[in-house]
């Protein structure tokens, strides 16, 4: 009976704290205000730690905001410290200190959660295994080798789960279509606070590619010309990237407006030999172009022009364009004839007139010849022959001058995307470019003229970016006065040294006549410094210098600001250039230019 009456006082003692605790609790409630403002702080962490916490930490979706419920605040708040731990867990961090608080002040609620990680779970025992077709494919390997899991360095679970994924992706981009994991988890020992990661892929049999077939809405293109495109051997190991580059070149062709691989596993015959189906819808035969625009070296200027996509099955095409400025009108053509590799080589037949009548230069030119041009990673290699027929006027006489001109034109542009190019933020261009006459070889004069012109562009991390530009090029030539104007160096204008018109730069005819007929040599440099002043909008400042001389360059300088938009159709430069040499050179002079970065 002594037991049976401790007991009862026990339960008594209980009974009426926990009757007392409710009445305390229902008469908080009653007077707890309801609504209020939110502010969350967390402090010990920061960067990915932090980032992580917020996703997971459902009290931090009411910061700065207003709640109406006193008691879901204080639900929020005794879940946070689950949650802090659980976002910590994939960092390898199972051990932390988690101080909370939770108050109201003048209508606020603030809830402070002040973390120490703690130290990160060490990884004790890495177990990778790759079994089947693939075990010796060294793609998995390179995976292995880059993942960031090493045994007695902390355990990073986001590399874990980012390999398992890189797995599957592989044996997807690698014909390993029936693939499976066999064991994934991680272990964690928290007594001896160490980890263990164990993850078993099979891969499977590796499937292979069949011949490749071609099929037309319309009969287009040769079999055995579209052949040239395909890289893929029967029978070869599954690659995507195969598949994809495929599709990519005859999609860059002009050719065809939709090119659709079929290449399903489904479709495997009983020895796993995938066929590869291309199925292409040809674009229209002929395109056809015409604009209009305006620039301050060429003044107004429309264009005209026609692309034959196809002439033929063997894929020759050409194209023609008309162009008529204030300074100038011509036309030209060509018809290409793609190579043994129609992907970056090609065959050309050109032919050109051009009549321009600046200010400074004034001449007729008549143009026929022939190139072969290919591409070779970055480059693209030009070399020709041509045959050019020029009359030109110096001082009062009128010349004609007739030369056979082979040349080369080697060009770099990195990046090779042109959507990259458009505006770029790194890159760079290069051409190198020789071209030259001998008088034995139905030439008026013998010449040799090398040149070179580079462009730099790179960005910093306040999107700032610095544009460097330089030029220069020299002749060797046994009579200047058979040199055709078109062949002489000039400077001055939009895209060379700005706050001159164009080409009124070169070596003058005498003291007292600053008019100029062109000289040997040129020199010119260029650096500009961009800086943004909205999503589509920036201000640049400009120096240029440069000169085209016969002995000793007299350099020219400009220097200006300028405004540029980044319109849909490429950048558009508005600059103002002030030339520090006069009278050659304007007080302000305005540049208009419209073009890719390179």
């Amino acid at each position: 009976m002594a037991a049976l009456g401790v007991w009862l006082v026990v339960v008594m003692w209980l009974g009426t704290g926990t009757c007392a605790a409710a009445a305390e609790s229902i008469a908080a409630a009653q007077t707890a205000p309801r609504a209020g403002k939110v502010l969350v702080h967390i402090k010990g962490v920061e960067g990915e730690l932090l980032s992580n916490i917020k996703g997971y930490l459902e009290i931090w979706q009411f910061h700065n905001r207003t709640i109406e419920s006193a008691a879901r605040v204080q639900y929020l708040h005794r879940a946070a410290q689950k949650q802090i731990k659980k976002a910590l867990q994939p960092f390898g961090y199972y051990k932390p200190v988690i101080e909370s608080q939770l108050a109201r002040k003048g209508g606020v609620w603030e809830a402070l959660y002040r973390i120490q990680p703690g130290p990160k779970v060490l990884l004790h025992r890495l177990d990778l295994q790759i079994s089947g077709a693939g075990k010796n494919d060294p793609a998995f390997a390179e995976a292995i080798q880059k993942a960031a899991l090493r045994e007695g360095e902390p355990l990073d679970q986001a590399a874990y789960e980012a390999l398992k994924k890189r797995f599957q992706v592989l044996a997807s981009e690698r014909g390993y279509f029936d693939a499976v994991l066999k064991a994934h988890e991680i272990r964690i020992d928290l007594r001896a606070y160490t980890a263990e990661v164990r993850l078993h892929f099979s891969t499977g049999p590796r499937y292979r590619l069949g011949k490749v077939e071609f099929t037309e809405t319309q009969p287009w293109l040769a079999r055995d010309f579209l052949q040239r495109y395909v890289e893929i051997e029967p029978g070869q190991p599954y690659a995507a990237s195969a598949l994809q580059r495929l599709q990519g070149d005859l999609s860059n062709s002009d050719y065809y407006k939709q090119v659709e691989i079929v290449a399903s596993p489904e479709q495997a015959d009983a020895d796993r030999i995938i066929p590869v189906v291309v199925k292409l819808e040809p674009r229209p035969k002929r395109k056809y172009v015409f604009g209009a625009g305006y620039g301050t070296d060429t003044g107004a200027r429309i264009k005209a022009g026609i692309t034959g996509r196809r002439v033929n099955r063997q894929g020759h095409h050409y194209q023609a364009e008309a162009l008529v400025s204030q300074i100038s009108y011509g036309i030209g053509g060509e018809y290409i004839i793609p190579g043994r590799d129609p992907r970056s080589d090609a065959y050309g037949l050109r032919a050109s007139y051009t009549d321009e009548h600046s200010e400074t230069r004034n001449f007729q030119a008549l143009n026929l010849g022939g190139y072969y041009q290919y591409r070779q990673g970055l480059w693209t290699k030009t070399y020709a022959l041509d045959y050019r027929v020029e009359r030109y006027r110096l001082e009062a006489d009128t010349v004609t001058s007739k030369l056979l001109i082979p040349s080369l034109d080697w060009t770099r542009t990195n990046p090779g995307d042109f959507e990259k190019r458009i505006y770029a933020e790194h890159g760079a261009w290069l051409q190198l470019k020789l071209r030259g006459g001998h008088d034995a070889l139905l030439s008026d004069t013998t010449f040799v003229q090398p040149m070179i012109a580079a462009k730099w562009i790179r960005a910093f991390g306040n999107h700032t970016r610095v544009i460097g530009r330089a030029a220069g090029g020299t002749t060797w030539v046994s009579d200047f006065g058979s040199l055709p104007t078109s062949l002489r160096f000039f400077t001055g204008g939009d895209r060379t040294v700005r706050g001159y018109k164009y080409n009124v730069i070169g070596p003058p005819r005498s003291p007292t006549n600053l008019d100029t007929d062109g000289g040997k040599h040129l020199l010119e440099a260029s650096l500009e410094y961009e800086v943004p002043i909205g999503a589509q909008w920036s201000v640049a400042a400009f120096v240029d210098t440069g000169d085209a001389f016969n002995n000793t360059p007299d350099y020219k300088t400009g220097v200006g600001l300028g405004l540029h938009w980044r319109s849909p159709i490429g950048p558009v430069r508005i600059d103002f250039g002030h030339a520090l040499d006069q009278p050659l050179g304007n007080v302000l002079l305005l540049h208009l230019n419209i073009g890719p970065d390179l």
